[in-house]
Order: C-alpha cells, then structure tokens, then sequence
C-alpha cells in the first residue's frame, strides 16, 4: 500500500515538475525576446510621444547570404526589421537578427535551466537564496537589450547605432561603443550561466547519492 502510494505521489511530482519546468523555459524564451523590442517601444513613446510600428521580414537577404556561404554575412542578416514611428520624419528601427536571436535565446534557456537546477537542489538540501542568480539574470537581460539592433535614422538614410541607449539618454558615441560591446557581454553571461548550472548539476547528484 505504501508502495503504490508512493508511486502516485512519484508521478504527480513529475507531472508538476514537467509544468513547473516547461513554464519556467517557455516564460524566460518569452521574456528574453520580447524585452528588447517592448524597451525600445516604451523610450520611442517617451521621446516621441507616439508609437506606431510596422515591420518586415527581409528573407532575401537571409537567402543571398545563404547561397553565398557566408555565415558571418547570414548570422548578421536580420530576420525580422520593425520600424517603431512608420511615417515619421525620424525612422525608429528594431531589427533582430539571427545571430542575435541565437545569442538571445541561448542566454533565456541558461538562466531558466539556472533557477530549474537552483528549485531541484533546494528540495534536497539547505542552498542560498535565488539573489546572485537574479541579480545575473538581470544584469544578462540588460545587455541583452543593449546589444538589439537599434537605431534612429534621418530622411536621407543617415543615422546612429544605439538607438535604444541614445533614447534612454546615453550620447550618440558612448551608446554606438557600448552596443558594440554588449554581444560579447552576452557571450560571457552564457558562458556564466553554464558553469554555474553545470556547478548546481554536480551538487545535486553529489546530495542526492549522499
């Protein structure tokens, strides 16, 4: 009897870890992609005091980088270009490409396999709280929007990269210089939050096996 009744309760606790875990990586996914381009909405309504985006999906790029073999070209084609003032003087633009989406998704599925491995070990054994892997998470996001492809172009095609920074007040060159930089911050948060899940990972056999 006990037997069977710890089997039922064994499987309904795979149940609810399988949702727990699924919404956890489908939530993060969601947040990390749709962060940058709600920022850079938000400081466009702030600055402009409209909003009114229209996009496009620039396949034939993609598909000319593609027939090239250039992967450097392709990994900076953008998969998808969303103009967030459509009919303004002043063109608002968020373009996401796919080395970016790569990277981006990458980081969403480290942080949420993080707080899965830190919720696991918590149920074994006596582990710190959540906050040096929030404060991370937080920190990951925020290059995440940092490195978007933004920027704010003229009627005669000239214009600055950053725009997100720009707009959040940061001058044109310091935010170009800073976007430059927040792809490899990305890189070495993905590369953070690896280490440190594969760290989670061993505490969690080794308190398990003990």
């Amino acid at each position: 009897m006990n037997a069977s009744a710890d089997f039922a309760s064994a499987r309904r606790w795979d149940a609810a870890r399988v949702i727990r875990d699924g919404g956890i990586i489908v939530g993060l996914l969601t947040l990390v992609l749709l962060l940058p381009p709600l920022v850079y909405g938000f400081l466009v309504w702030r600055q402009f005091d409209f909003v009114d985006p229209s996009g496009y999906i620039p396949y034939e790029e993609a598909r000319q980088a593609l027939a090239g073999g250039d992967l450097p070209a392709f990994l900076g084609t953008p998969l998808l270009s969303m103009n967030m003032t459509s009919g303004a003087l002043l063109s608002n633009m968020y373009s996401l490409t796919f080395g970016q989406s790569i990277l981006t998704i990458a980081l969403g599925a480290a942080i949420a396999l993080n707080l899965i491995a830190h919720f696991d070990l918590r149920r074994v054994c006596r582990v710190a709280g959540l906050h040096g892997t929030t404060a991370a998470a937080g920190s990951g996001l925020l290059a995440t929007v940092a490195a978007s492809s933004t920027s704010i172009m003229g009627c005669c095609g000239s214009g600055v990269a950053g725009g997100v920074l720009t707009l959040a007040g940061i001058g044109a060159g310091t935010a170009s210089e800073i976007a430059g930089w927040s792809m490899p911050v990305q890189m070495l948060f993905i590369a953070g939050f690896v280490l440190n899940w594969l760290r989670l990972r061993g505490k969690l056999v080794a308190a398990r096996a003990g």
